[in-house]
């Protein structure tokens, strides 16, 4: 019986890590296609107000029914398992009433602080998927605590399929000339609601299928359970939409410190757009580190529940190795072929300095993903939220006089900063709450430092070939093209010289994905 749950624990978590993976990617992905379609301008009224929809996504997606999951894993009485969801429900059904409020009543005066009166329709399209967040948490949180990961997965892709379709059909219908494009964005914010809908029936049917008793319903929370609530709950969702806040601070300052600076309205708007080609680019570059955290965690989770705390503190060590490894790796690849990416995506170089220092945040996100996972494994939560609020209090202090002083390459800063903050102060406690001993030896930096240089080297000189080729001149198929082989390039020669060099042991490389499988092309 042991043996059969533990087989569905695992078959589950990586059913549900797939679809987790697919669903980012997706999120990542149809940003291309629809500023594509719209531009930069219709690319920088969707990204204005998509920092709205993503917290609610994340607090539907990952953040409150993860929390919910551990709650009812924890209680084997069903009738408890029906108070503690119940308890759930109330309480983000009230914070979700709050924000549909705030932002609904609040629109306009959100869109006039974000130096733009014509967004405020698209804010309020936006606050009714708060009022889906906790039917969604709810019912995902109680499947996922029974082990029950199948429906979590159907209505995750359910959700991003229809979301996608909704915002891909608003942009063609732009190149149509029926629609400003003020009007598209609103229309592209409603995929929002319409793909929450269809994931809020695809978990009914699933409720129903599975002869589950609903267990959405009130009942008032006593203060332990909703100090836990907060507290716990809180941090998760608070580092699951972490780069998502940053993105919001960014829709509040940029637009407005730019014409500050003294470029004209729609200049500003532009270059904002622009620097929003970042994020689904750095998306895309998290999704290997979300593979490994997710590879490692059970590991984790083991050492822990048997008390092996050597063997732990070894696994951590080596886990935050690979992760500065593979973040590192996929920082400094990105910054060196993203003119050719930026062509590919985009149609066109633009922001090419802004876009390079923004890709450091691959490397800053892995590192504060991983950090993050460890203490809460630990369940050290002050520690993740002080560092957390840090780092965003830098990213606020710091985003407008930067961006008025060096354009958008002043954002990129400015969020470099706050996550720099986040990183250093997670390490920090790390070191002081789990683990005294060094992480990064000396001698592991060089090795790195050696096989970063390689990789950089490579790529320089492939950029120097393909400037004298003239390649600014080639096709946006060309481009992708290139871009693949200089990926290829840049992995293969890191590789090379990191395994040659004794970067890590034999044992620990198989902790790489796919590593059996990339060890026979090298």
């Amino acid at each position: 019986m042991a043996e059969m749950n533990r087989r569905k624990v695992i078959q589950g978590a990586m059913l549900l890590t797939v679809t987790s993976l697919v669903v980012k990617v997706l999120s990542a992905v149809y940003r291309v296609p629809y500023q594509n379609l719209v531009g930069d301008e219709g690319f920088y009224v969707y990204q204005q107000v998509y920092p709205l929809y993503g917290i609610a996504m994340t607090l539907s997606l990952s953040g409150l029914p993860v929390y919910l999951s551990k709650l009812v894993a924890e209680t084997r009485d069903e009738a408890a398992r029906q108070v503690i969801t119940q308890r759930f429900f109330t309480v983000v059904m009230s914070l979700a009433a709050v924000c549909f409020a705030g932002l609904f009543a609040g629109s306009g005066w959100l869109a006039a602080q974000m130096g733009d009166n014509q967004l405020a329709p698209l804010i309020r399209s936006v606050a009714f998927v708060f009022l889906l967040v906790p039917f969604l948490a709810s019912y995902r949180g109680f499947f996922q605590g029974q082990l029950l990961m199948t429906p979590t997965s159907v209505s995750q892709l359910t959700e991003q399929t229809i979301r996608v379709g909704v915002i891909l059909a608003a942009g063609i219908v732009f190149m149509t000339g029926r629609l400003s494009i003020y009007q598209t964005g609103q229309l592209a914010v409603t995929g929002a609601t319409a793909g929450g809908l269809g994931a809020v029936f695809v978990l009914l049917w699933y409720l129903r299928r599975t002869g589950a008793v609903c267990p959405v319903g009130l009942q008032l929370p006593d203060r332990q359970f909703l100090s836990r609530l907060l507290m716990e709950g809180g941090t998760l969702c608070l580092y699951s939409a972490y780069l998502v806040l940053y993105q919001l601070v960014d829709s509040f300052v940029v637009k407005d410190a730019l014409v500050r600076s003294g470029q004209p309205d729609l200049a500003a708007k532009i270059a904002k757009g622009v620097f929003d080609r970042g994020q689904p680019i750095v998306q895309l570059g998290l999704v290997v580190a979300v593979a490994l955290t997710t590879a490692f965690l059970p590991t984790l989770t083991t050492l822990i529940s048997q008390k092996r705390w050597r063997e732990y503190h070894q696994a951590t060590a080596l886990f935050l190795r690979m992760s500065l490894t593979i973040a590192s790796v996929a920082a400094c690849g990105l910054g060196c072929i993203l003119p050719y990416m930026n062509v590919t995506l985009f149609a066109d170089n633009q922001g090419e300095a802004t876009l390079v220092i923004f890709m450091s945040a691959v490397l800053f996100m892995s590192m504060i993903q991983s950090y993050q996972a460890i203490l809460q494994s630990r369940n050290r939560i002050a520690c993740q939220l002080i560092a957390a609020a840090s780092g965003i209090l830098v990213k606020i202090m710091v985003t407008s006089v930067l961006t008025r002083t060096f354009g958008t390459v002043g954002t990129s800063l400015s969020t470099i900063s706050g996550l720099l903050c986040c990183s250093v102060l997670l390490h920090v406690f790390y070191r002081k709450q789990v683990s005294v001993q060094p992480v990064y030896q000396r001698r592991f930096l060089m090795k790195l430092a050696a096989g970063l240089s390689a990789m950089i080297v490579t790529l320089a000189g492939y950029r120097y070939l393909l400037n004298q080729a003239g390649w600014e001149q080639f096709s946006r198929l060309t481009t992708f093209l290139l871009t693949l082989i200089g990926v290829a390039a840049g992995g293969v020669v890191f590789l090379k010289v990191a395994a040659g060099i004794g970067l890590f042991t034999e044992k620990e490389w198989h902790y790489i994905p796919f590593w059996p499988i990339i060890k026979k092309y090298l």
